[in-house]
């Protein structure tokens, strides 16, 4: 077997590994990758020979110069990302060093520069690909280094030829799997410190419409088109509440309506209502949520509504603003808890007269000034005979709800309008029926808004979580209740392609990569001290402070009892009984004495061999270190007496040996340095 060919392909596909990490975390530009991947491929199979690789490298030089001074003009001028052109460089040098002559001596250059990559995609946030990419350069590298060192082996004593057998390749592999093992026991005892630095790679944002600064219904001649982008995943450390599909995950609130645009009314005096009204009159039951959002072009916290409280995971500043929606300052991608009540206030307290703080009329009973007074006329109609705002409410959300749901948009700009959507059409997507019923609430006086966000999501069992994509954007509306705050109604009609779903081959696989790729967001890259806390207390079967402040864990015996408490007595247990069974027998003072007397002669320079007797031993020190023999020959004496003779040495003769061995180790150490 070639030994130089097994190790140099090893050693390239360390380089390929390397190639595939780094592009798992920030990728490449689309050439250096391709002609990288080409070189580096066509090393597996093709070496030339050395004087042809004498005349590449005149190639090499030039092409290298170039990259370094392009690396220089994106420091020093354009003052730009280094890390690519860096990276591009490592590359060319890799192909170069891959494409050497077998006889050249570039282990260590291969070796460097393939780690080099690996590093250099830890700077970014690498995903699982990273993942598969660095397990196997660890499997690699391990067989890469033995390989190496029995061709060096070989060759430096003459052997040809140098079998690797079934036995060999097995403990590669398990010293392989030893690394990984003590790489993730570090990796799970120090966590990362850097919470909420998005660092190179941060996620750039995600651009959704609907979440700007205005809303249009005004799109024409087109087809509003699905799109599986991921941009929530929840999870529910309760357990996930009934009715996930009609689960409202609110985003952002519109007061102003112009006949076409929702916008943010600038300087909006205060509408939200006090915390206390949610807690107090809303159902009492919550349903907490572990939300992990897409980095937005509008920074946006999603959540059920109303959201009690939020709490930031990851180093963002969530920020509660004067129109109760939820905002967030900081970087990267927002992962966050949320709490809200599990449902609204009963029908009857609603229906009760309106009385109370109301929000400012001039944002929230706002109409576009050439509103067609037939929009007026059918909602004083739909609503004619009821005395409360609920019961109009209800009575206009109903009849928009006998409309047809479409994602094709109007054909002309004049079937645009509201009137047209209302009183000929009867049909449109989200946001005309959202639009259509604030805007029939406020005709009557009653203070409403549009809200966006998302509806429903589809639940993941690998990960036993809730995906949330962009398919689920959805609109629907919000009617403030004095004392009560705002309450969501959804005009939309239910289930008529609210929440399409993009049906291919690849969605249910996607929906497991996802599942992957989250447990690897929460477990890795976003792996945190609470995080290291949880696992070990998981593993010992412990109480964290919170558990202990709530009470969620009642005996300590409940405690004792986690799987996880569990299996780590049982390890412990083991690894105390085989201590036991491999440990020697412990030696007894005179002994110790004894062995210690050995060691400073050894040290000293007499002759001290294996089965050297104690006798033996003062004669040779007496021999060769005069000073040191009466001292020596009472510590054998005495060590004699005591494992030999069967005397019980007491704690005087144990002291007097200790002095004499004390005596003995200054000679041989002050006649050594002599």
């Amino acid at each position: 077997m070639n030994l130089r060919l097994v190790h140099r392909r090893l050693a390239v596909l360390m380089g390929l590994a390397g190639l595939v990490a780094f592009a798992g975390g920030a990728g490449f530009e689309p050439v250096s990758a391709l002609l990288a991947t080409l070189a580096l491929g066509t090393a597996l199979f093709w070496h030339p020979d050395r004087e042809r690789s004498t005349r590449m490298e005149r190639l090499w030089l030039p092409l290298a110069t170039l990259l370094v001074v392009r690396a220089l003009w994106h420091v020093f001028v354009i003052q730009d990302d280094i890390v690519i052109p860096v990276v591009d460089l490592l590359l060319l040098l890799l192909a170069a060093e891959a494409l050497r002559s077998l006889e050249a001596p570039n282990d260590l250059r291969l070796y460097a520069l393939s780690f080099a990559l690996i590093l250099a995609s830890t700077a970014y946030r690498p995903g699982v690909l990273f993942l598969v990419a660095f397990v196997s350069y660890i499997g690699l590298a391990t067989i890469a280094l033995m390989v190496g060192h029995l061709r060096r082996q070989s060759e430096r004593h003459e052997i040809r030829e140098v079998p690797l057998g079934r036995s060999l390749l097995g403990t590669m592999g398990a010293l392989s799997g030893l690394i990984l093992t003590v790489a993730l026991l570090v990796f799970v005892t120090f966590p990362r410190v850097s919470q909420g630095w998005a660092g190179r790679g941060e996620t750039m944002a995600t651009s959704i419409a609907g979440f700007s600064d205005q809303v249009s219904i005004g799109e024409h001649g087109s087809t509003i088109l699905g799109n599986p982008q991921i941009v929530l995943r929840v999870e529910f450390p309760d357990g996930p509440p009934s009715g996930l599909g009609g689960l409202h995950w609110r985003g952002r609130s519109y007061d102003r309506f112009d006949g076409v645009r929702w916008t943010r009314s600038e300087n909006l005096p205060p509408s939200s209502a006090p915390t206390s009204w949610y807690r107090d009159r809303w159902e009492q039951d919550v349903v907490e949520q572990r939300i992990f959002g897409s980095a937005l072009d509008t920074r946006v916290l999603f959540a059920l509504h109303p959201a009690l409280e939020i709490d930031s995971d990851n180093g963002i500043q969530p920020l509660f603003d004067n129109a109760g929606d939820f905002v967030y300052w900081g970087r990267g991608q927002p992962a966050y808890t949320s709490w809200a009540p599990t449902g609204p206030p009963p029908a009857e307290e609603l229906r009760q007269p309106a009385r109370g703080y109301r929000p400012s009329d001039d944002h929230f009973l706002q109409l576009p000034r050439r509103l067609d007074p037939a929009i007026v006329e059918l909602a004083d109609s739909l609503t004619a005979g009821l005395d409360n705002r609920y019961d109009q409410a209800v009575a206009i959300r109903d009849w928009l709800q006998t409309f047809t749901y479409t994602r094709e948009l109007p054909a002309t700009a004049r079937e645009t309008t509201l009137s047209h959507f209302l009183f000929e059409r009867r049909a449109g997507h989200c946001e005309y029926f959202s639009t259509a019923m604030v805007v029939m609430l406020r005709a009557i006086g009653i203070e409403a808004r549009n809200v966006n966000g998302f509806l429903g999501g589809q639940w993941n069992d690998f990960g036993n979580y809730l995906v949330v994509t962009q398919n689920e954007a959805h609109s629907w509306v919000e009617v403030w209740f004095p004392g009560y705050g705002w309450v969501e109604f959804d005009p939309t009609p239910a289930g008529v392609g609210t929440t399409q779903i993009v049906s291919s081959w690849f969605w249910p696989g996607r929906i497991l990569f996802d599942g992957v790729q989250h447990r690897w967001n929460k477990w890795v890259l976003d792996y945190s001290i609470d995080d290291q806390v949880g696992i070990f207390s998981g593993l010992l079967g412990t109480r964290t402070l919170e558990e202990e402040l709530a009470g969620t864990i009642t005996s300590t015996e409940e405690a004792g009892r986690s799987p996880w408490g569990v299996l780590a007595l049982l390890l412990l247990a083991a690894a105390g009984w085989f201590w036991v069974r491999t440990a020697g027998p412990a030696f007894d003072p005179a002994t110790q004495m004894y062995l210690q007397l050995r060691t400073a002669s050894s040290r000293a320079g007499v002759g001290v061999t294996p089965g050297l007797t104690p006798l033996a031993l003062v004669e040779r020190i007496r021999s060769e270190r005069s000073t040191t023999a009466r001292a020596a020959e009472r510590v054998v004496d005495l060590y004699l007496r005591g494992r030999y003779g069967h005397e019980e040495l007491g704690e005087s003769e144990l002291r007097e040996m200790r002095e004499a061995l004390r005596v003995a180790r200054r000679t041989l150490r002050d006649r050594n340095a002599e």
